[in-house]
């Protein structure tokens, strides 16, 4: 979706406008395939809803969309590889995860791979400073939202359901705000790019909070080997974006700090899944 956004942006798409766009396609998307789950009902369940908008959506979204329009689409898809290092800090503060001597090693490969970039940003065109803090607001407050998700779980809603529960909150707020900031953009050519990302992130989120609360926030959180690695590669086929060294240095330090950081199924899972695996197979 990195690139989509950076197509918006350079657009002229400004970020309480693209997520207006988002707000809507979430809202009819996830609640046309969960419309026999119903609305959100009681307080519990729309707290949840309400805790989605701000942590999941309208904060982190600003974030990233305001920092893509001043670095490439590449390098906020490296920085989006910190939320399982600040989904493990997070856990274990909460002392649900245990910081091993490996662990520890990883969440330093990571902020160092983010210093690489804020320190040769002139060399990789990174932009400016702000810039590459900005962008590290989202995985921050995704990781937050993915631990109190995993902590608390979901108040009994479906993701898709909890998902066009969220849109209901965040667009109005999304809309009110882009009408008074000027950000509000009619359909053109690069709307399309809006709805696109639009369209993938509904259904890719809604899949991630079904992942988050079945195996918790630092195994699900390793999608972001998958953010940060097609990220990259749509990033230079799509854009052409090419990086310099310090960038490849960058994204190997994370990748290889998010392996330190990957935790070890239970044994029990670890069965489970030879059983289902072997079933499979024959």
């Amino acid at each position: 979706m990195q690139p989509m956004n950076k197509i918006a942006v350079d657009g002229g798409f400004e970020p309480f406008g693209i997520m207006v766009w988002q707000g809507a396609v979430t809202l009819g998307l996830a609640g046309a395939l969960a419309r026999r789950k119903g609305l959100p009902k009681g307080r519990e369940q729309w707290l949840f809803c309400a805790q989605i908008a701000l942590l999941g959506t309208l904060i982190p979204h600003f974030a990233s969309f305001t920092a893509i329009a001043y670095i490439s689409a590449g390098l906020v898809a490296i920085i989006m590889a910190l939320i399982p290092i600040f989904a493990l800090v997070l856990g274990a503060l909460l002392g649900r995860e245990a910081m091993t001597p490996l662990r520890i090693t990883g969440v330093l490969m990571g902020l160092g791979a983010i210093v690489l970039i804020a320190a040769t940003r002139g060399a990789v065109g990174s932009g400016p400073l702000w810039a590459v803090a900005v962008a590290a607001i989202a995985p921050l407050y995704y990781a937050v939202n993915s631990t109190i998700i995993a902590t608390r779980g979901m108040a009994g809603l479906h993701p898709l359901q909890a998902y066009a529960g969220a849109a209901m909150i965040f667009l109005p707020i999304s809309f009110v705000s882009a009408i008074l900031s000027g950000q509000l953009r009619g359909v053109d050519l690069v709307s399309f790019a809006v709805l696109a990302s639009a369209v993938g992130h509904t259904l890719i989120y809604a899949g991630y909070l079904w992942l988050l609360t079945r195996l918790g926030a630092v195994f699900a959180s390793q999608t972001a080997y998958l953010v940060t690695g097609f990220g990259v590669i749509w990033s230079m086929l799509i854009l052409g974006e090419r990086y310099s060294g310090w960038v490849w240095i960058a994204l190997a330090l994370m990748l290889a700090g998010l392996t330190l950081v990957r935790p070890a199924l239970p044994r029990d899972q670890t069965v489970l899944a030879q059983v289902r695996g072997a079933r499979d197979t024959s």
